[in-house]
């Protein structure tokens, strides 16, 4: 028996051309398949190309597959149509140059009934360069309609591509708009603002992000340039930025400006500060009640002290601040949050784990449910295809079955993104402040003003100054601390 000839198939489809074809690329692959096996053709490789995919994404699968036939020296390519195969003139030289290396390589286009070599008669170039140019023409035509959608849809506001992470795309009155992720616009928040924590760089912020499983679409961690391109997006502040230009967006937005503008300032900011020079670490940390402004430091008679703008009587009636007196009062109420039994606060902490336990293996058995419900519907939306497809169902019966199967799958994968992903995070981090709140008080002498802030930000929610006195108010779950052992204290006492 002579040995088969081996071929490659090329298959390439579009969302649209499914639509009004009722073809899919599976389908497509199948008919090249029969077609190789009537011409006792034996299938090398199978290379897919879809037209959702980017453009650098179907060019690389192009070359991928004219390399692959160089490297393996195969002599046919199989492929559905002319316009299946050159998007562009750089596709058609491509292809002629490797027909004319050599007389025995063929093209073949199984729904044109062409098949191209070099000894092909000129009449069948004719046939080929017609059938290019047309393609070529579709293309342009396709993108200028495209281009027209796309200054519409900013003209109302929306984003004509993939938005940031954070947000996910649905389709609303037949339009497809970005909205928050119940989910991971959660995580983005956090991860703006662990950007501002003291020492905390884009690296460490990626590393933030990994841990909270916060990667590409393609399941890979972010590379600095990408991280910084995010978190540089106004897009989070309702601008969208489209080749070049912003428009006003009408997304909603879960970046607060003032939040976004600090990010920016950090990112642009050059330099580390210096610590040459003296740095309060309360710097920008207490509020003037009377006026609202923050409390700035300056150097007096050997000591730094702190005053608001004075902008009223009451202000100007208060003593000004002196840095190590509120430091030690800080201190103080650091203290209180230190549980005189260690054995207390390893059982809150054990109890944490053992509540969060549970109420994260109910979220995953929630999810699994979900999931199945999402692959059974798929499932059975792929077998009503099909039945289109072989003439067993018609086009109307099927537009209403997929409809229905479309609307379920929505309502799903709505439940989904409502399901509290984050609680593996809220418990690590809620373990973090408890370990620190009973660390605080002996550290906090011993660190830089920047970690000092951090000790501040973690375990009080603000600092206030009224009439020359300064209070705290603890963050609330350090408020939770407090108060168990503020109880431990009474029943040691009692």
């Amino acid at each position: 028996m002579t040995p088969k000839d081996k071929a490659v198939i090329l298959a390439r489809v579009s969302s649209k051309s499914q639509e009004d074809e009722g073809y899919s690329l599976d389908s497509q692959v199948k008919l090249l398949h029969s077609y190789c096996e009537n011409k006792n053709l034996a299938i090398a490789m199978t290379f897919k190309i879809t037209e959702s995919a980017s453009k650098a994404t179907q060019r690389r699968t192009f070359n991928e597959a004219m390399k692959y036939i160089e490297d393996h020296k195969i002599k046919h390519l199989i492929i559905e149509k002319v316009d299946r195969h050159v998007r562009n003139l750089h596709d058609a030289v491509t292809t002629h140059d490797w027909l004319m290396a050599d007389e025995d390589r063929h093209v073949h286009f199984v729904k044109d009934s062409l098949i191209m070599h070099k000894n092909s008669r000129s009449q069948e170039w004719l046939n080929w360069g017609i059938r290019v140019v047309m393609s070529k023409n579709y293309i342009d035509n396709l993108r200028e309609e495209a281009m027209k959608g796309w200054a519409e849809k900013l003209a109302q506001g929306w984003l004509p591509s993939t938005p940031p992470p954070g947000y996910i795309t649905i389709t609303e009155n037949g339009k497809r708009i970005h909205v928050p992720d119940a989910v991971t616009s959660k995580l983005m928040f956090n991860v703006f603002r662990f950007y501002l924590n003291p020492g905390e760089s884009l690296d460490s912020t990626i590393r933030y992000m990994i841990k909270l499983g916060i990667v590409t679409r393609q399941g890979k961690p972010y590379v600095k340039s990408h991280l910084q391109r995010i978190l540089m997006n106004p897009f989070y502040i309702g601008i969208n930025r489209f080749n070049g230009k912003d428009y006003p967006g009408a997304q909603e937005t879960f970046i607060p400006k003032t939040l976004f503008k600090r990010v920016q300032d950090k990112l642009h900011g050059g330099r580390p500060r210096s610590y040459n020079k003296h740095y309060s670490p309360l710097q920008g940390v207490i509020r003037c009640e009377d006026c609202g402004s923050i409390v700035t430091w300056q150097k007096q008679k050997g000591h730094y002290y702190g005053v608001c703008r004075r902008l009223t009587e009451a202000c100007k009636q208060g003593k000004m601040l002196r840095e190590d007196y509120v430091e030690e009062m800080i201190v103080a109420e650091l203290k209180k949050l230190v549980c005189p039994s260690p054995e207390i606060i390893d059982w809150v902490a054990n109890a944490m784990r053992t509540q969060y336990k549970d109420r994260i293996e109910e979220r995953e058995r929630i999810v699994d449910t979900l999931g199945a419900q999402l692959k059974r519907i798929d499932t059975m939306d792929e077998t009503l295809y099909d039945d289109k497809l072989s003439g067993e169902i018609s086009k109307e019966r099927y537009e209403e079955k997929h409809g229905l199967f479309m609307k379920q799958k929505a309502e799903i994968e709505s439940q989904l993104n409502n399901v509290d992903a984050s609680m593996s995070e809220r418990l690590e981090q809620r373990l973090v402040i408890l370990e620190l709140s009973q660390k605080a008080a002996d550290l906090y002498a011993k660190k830089t003003p920047e970690q000092k802030r951090l000790i501040i930000s973690k375990l009080f929610e603000n600092l206030t100054l009224k009439g020359g006195v300064v209070s705290v108010k603890y963050s609330k779950f350090a408020l939770a601390i407090a108060d168990k052992v503020q109880k431990t204290r009474n029943l040691l006492e009692a």
